[in-house]
């Protein structure tokens, strides 16, 4: 040990498998436009997200202190770094620094592409002194940052001067704040790349807007040139030749000036499937199939919307199961990194807890600190499912925060708006949850949407609201699946927006049915 300064490195007996692991992620990175994202990304100034998520890990893991390093080749680079408790200086004095995978605090993490806990420093058999090191570490945990193909292009860890046992759940949140910072990688990866196709295709349409300018000028003194050609008709003869070799290298100029017209229309539309890629990623790919449960959801951004800031998923959790619909104030990349935050958030916690009260609670802790004072929130409403042991059906608790309520249809075709309630999640330090419970008899139905549902309307004219939506289901055949009911309630939002539906709209209908059914 040299004093009380300590730093992973890896035993000899595992040289040879990093090796070739670094030998492998040198290969993966080789590619001309792999280099060209990771360039984009280093030299990336702004580093809020990053600090955000290093504090985040200090503050759900009560480490006291949270780091993210940027792997580039066989080096490693401190990007963001948070001390919580006393600062001694040499967290914020190692930022930006670079050091060689083998002898790094969390090269573990890249060597073996694996999430690494080490609980105690001295009894990890992997872990000895190192010559220089820069942080009193006795315990440390790290979890792989990807970037879009895959390859660990970072790590997220936290660090302790003090031996600790790192818990099931301190593990799932660090992991979760990994996937956010490989989010984070992702759009800025993306981002770049999309800022760089616009600014080409606009070059390019600068450029055939020139070229038509031109070929249009040449067309008129080809024009005038024929005009003044009568004078003599062998001088006549002679401009007339000139003016058809002109006027042929117009069009030809005019048919290059279509064709570049049309590459920067592909290139737009190119833009556009890439941003519709991305939203596609921040949903679920499919939803689970459950027993005893039919769910229907629905998806569809808004006119002119980028990325998206409504989301919905459905998972397992002990007791039964969880679905979560929410709004994300704004749009763009923020909303999307604050989407992709929230709805793994909520998915990690539900797994290991059946309280929505605890889990929405927990989400608005950490938006609280992902936004650090910035004015945004989230609006959201979450639903543990349970079957009932009886005589089937399901029991539902519904909390909700500052979301608009669910509707409830029973069998017999009656209708029921749920309570509205609670705060937008990450505005104040405190929760505000309101909950409300609900038992679904076989048949009935819940509806659970974002406000591009009732604020839905025409230019100019009046928002859908909840009564709109009351009187569509209400006039909805019960019996009916609830693909039917979703497809029913889209139909006649688009139908009283008259196509003019600026916001996204998400929506899912859960039912009950019996034990033996499955969603198709």
């Amino acid at each position: 040990m040299v004093g009380h300064h300590r730093v992973l490195r890896w035993c000899t007996r595992n040289s040879g498998a990093g090796e070739r692991r670094v030998a492998s992620r040198t290969r993966a990175l080789d590619a001309p436009e792999r280099a060209v994202s990771r360039a984009r990304l280093f030299d990336a100034d702004a580093d809020d997200g990053f600090d955000r998520l290093a504090r985040l890990a200090t503050s759900l893991t009560g480490a006291p202190i949270g780091a993210v390093w940027l792997a580039d080749e066989d080096r490693l680079l401190l990007r963001s770094v948070y001390e919580s408790e006393a600062p001694t200086g040499r967290a914020s004095g190692a930022r930006g620094g670079e050091t060689p995978v083998e002898q790094a605090l969390c090269g573990a993490v890249v060597l073996e592409d694996e999430p690494v806990w080490v609980d105690d420093v001295d009894a990890d058999p992997r872990a000895q002194a190192a010559d220089a090191a820069i942080w009193a570490a006795r315990a440390w945990a790290g979890c792989p940052v990807r970037d879009p193909a895959g390859v660990v292009i970072g790590v997220l860890g936290a660090i302790d001067a003090r031996p600790r046992a790192w818990s099931p759940h301190q593990r799932d949140v660090l992991a979760t704040l990994a996937q956010a910072a490989t989010g984070e990688v992702a759009l800025r990866v993306a981002l770049a790349d999309s800022r760089a196709d616009r600014s080409a295709a606009a070059q390019r349409a600068a450029a055939s807007d020139h070229v038509a300018q031109e070929a249009d000028r040449q067309a008129r003194e080809a024009g005038e040139q024929a005009q003044e050609a009568g004078a003599a008709a062998r001088y006549y003869r002679e401009q007339a030749r000139t003016a058809s070799v002109q006027a042929a290298t117009s069009e030809q100029l005019a048919a290059e000036a279509q064709r570049l017209a049309r590459l920067a229309e592909q290139h737009a539309a190119e833009a556009e499937e890439f941003a519709s890629t991305l939203r596609e990623s921040l949903l679920p790919a499919r939803l689970p199939d459950f027993p005893g449960v039919e769910v229907a959801a629905r998806y569809r951004p808004g006119t002119g919307a980028s990325v998206l800031g409504d989301f919905y998923d459905l998972f397992p959790t002990p007791g039964g199961w969880g679905a979560v619909v929410g709004d994300v104030c704004g749009k763009g990349p923020q909303a999307a990194r604050t989407t992709a935050l929230a709805r793994s958030t909520v998915r990690a916690l539900g797994h290991t807890d059946d309280d929505p009260d605890a889990v929405l609670s927990a989400l608005h802790g950490v938006l609280h600190v992902w936004f650090d004072q910035r004015p945004s929130f989230v609006t959201a409403v979450y639903a543990g499912i349970a079957p009932r042991t009886d005589d089937g059906g399901l029991e539902v608790l519904v909390a909700s925060a500052g979301h608009p309520p669910g509707v409830v249809q029973r069998r017999d075709g009656s209708i029921t708006a749920l309570q509205a309630g609670g705060r937008a999640l990450g505005v104040r330090a405190e929760p505000r949850i309101a909950l409300e419970r609900v038992t679904l008899e076989l048949g009935d139905r819940v509806l659970l949407f974002t406000d591009g549902v009732t604020e839905a309307r025409p230019v100019g004219g009046r928002e859908f609201e909840m009564e709109g939506l009351l009187d569509v289901v209400a006039g909805l055949d019960p019996s009916a699946d609830g693909h039917a009911t979703a497809d029913a309630v889209l139909a006649a939002v688009d139908a009283h927006a008259a196509g003019a539906a600026l916001d996204d709209t998400a929506l899912l209908v859960i039912r009950a049915v019996p034990r033996q059914s499955r969603t198709t």
